[in-house]
């Protein structure tokens, strides 16, 4: 497989993936180590995908999409 079918091929996995996929697993489908996949992301990310990486793995996030954080504090009226 080439780079780029197996670039191609990490995308699809991305995309098809309601979660995050590690580069560990996808090393191991593509057949190479897991710093070539380290590299792909690289090259996906700079032809413009937006891929985050988490600590569970990788997340292809849509165009659009934002990601956004909520902290839920209880604070009384005097804490405030």
């Amino acid at each position: 497989m080439s780079g780029s079918e197996r670039r191609k091929e990490i995308v699809k996995l991305l995309t098809n993936s309601s979660k995050a996929l590690s580069g560990t697993r996808l090393a191991k489908e593509m057949g190479v180590s897991r710093q070539v996949i380290v590299q792909d992301i690289a090259l996906l990310r700079a032809n413009g995908l937006n891929i985050v990486s988490t600590n569970l793995g990788y997340v292809l996030t849509k165009t659009g999409e934002m990601t956004s954080r909520v902290f839920k504090v209880n604070h009384s009226d005097e804490e405030v």
